[in-house]
């Protein structure tokens, strides 16, 4: 039985993880604050503030795998907070890195897509990150350094992922659905080009690659091309919500205080060449989470 470790497990994507993880492996979920759900597998529920200088619950344990997806994920936060941003998103990587080093386990790092500057789209894995924010800067930081440091490492990019949040902080999805079920506006952007990716599918990628040979980044996405205004099309029309409701947008009209980029789309080719989960388009993983 693998012993794994999980970080953010609270999170969006943590508490898929948990959901969908598979029988066989002895799981460490590891949160700061929000103790996940208990899905009833073999799940050992661990809080661990990763800014704490003090990880001897962690050093306890010798994981065979380690899934690193604990981040300060806002933007507009990592902006306004930089060195707290440092901090989780690079420092936290630097120390779990060494730390697998030291035990041998594979090391799966949570990334974006965002690590892009969205000039030109359909970005591949040797495509060069360019960040234009905080954020995506602590993150590539993060990436060269695992690259530079550890070979049993991949580097996941997914594309923006939508779903359930499994009682944590409501998905953008599902922020859509609450507001268009009530009758209200929603303002979408039609500039700011995505990948967008069933969030279901995505945790079936990360625990495909815990015994996958794969190794170093790796694109995860849906397969379609869309913005916010258009997955929100969509939306209505698997729901049979009021178009009328969506209010297009452009980034250059709504005062950001991050950078997006316009067009961060993946390429996803060599995931769907390696791996034996399948991608699903949006209105088939919009029907998948929330009928």
């Amino acid at each position: 039985m693998s012993k794994i470790i999980i970080t953010g497990s609270s999170s969006f994507l943590g508490r898929n993880l948990l959901k969908f993880s598979p029988y066989g492996h002895e799981i460490f979920s590891f949160y700061r604050h929000n103790k996940p759900v208990d899905y009833g597998q073999d799940i050992k529920f661990v809080q661990l503030d990763l800014l704490s200088p003090n990880w001897d619950l962690l050093e306890k344990i010798h994981a065979d795998v380690i899934i690193h997806a604990a981040a300060m994920a806002s933007l507009d936060e990592c902006e306004t907070q930089p060195e707290i941003a440092h901090r989780i998103n690079y420092e936290s990587t630097y120390r779990l890195v060494k730390y697998a080093d030291r035990i041998g386990a594979r090391f799966i790092f949570i990334s974006t897509d965002v690590v892009f500057d969205g000039i030109k789209g359909n970005y591949v894995e040797d495509d060069l990150p360019k960040p234009l924010n905080v954020y995506a800067q602590t993150k590539v930081e993060a990436e060269n350094f695992i690259l530079s440091q550890y070979k049993n490492a991949v580097i996941v990019r997914p594309s923006i992922f939508y779903g359930r949040a499994l009682n944590g902080r409501p998905s953008f999805t599902e922020i859509m659905m609450k507001n268009l079920y009530a009758g209200k506006q929603v303002f979408l952007f039609t500039d700011q080009i995505r990948t967008p990716l069933f969030v279901k599918d995505l945790a079936s990628a990360i625990w495909e690659l815990i015994d996958h040979q794969h190794c170093g980044a790796l694109h995860i996405g849906g397969p379609q091309r869309l913005s916010r205004w258009q997955i929100g099309q969509i939306l209505c029309r698997v729901f049979n919500f009021d178009e009328n409701l969506l209010i297009p947008v452009k980034s250059e009209e709504v005062n950001l205080v991050a950078l997006r980029p316009l067009d961060c789309s993946l390429n996803t080719n060599l995931a769907s060449s390696i791996l034996k989960t399948t991608f699903v388009d949006c209105s088939v993983g919009l029907n998948l989470a929330f009928r």
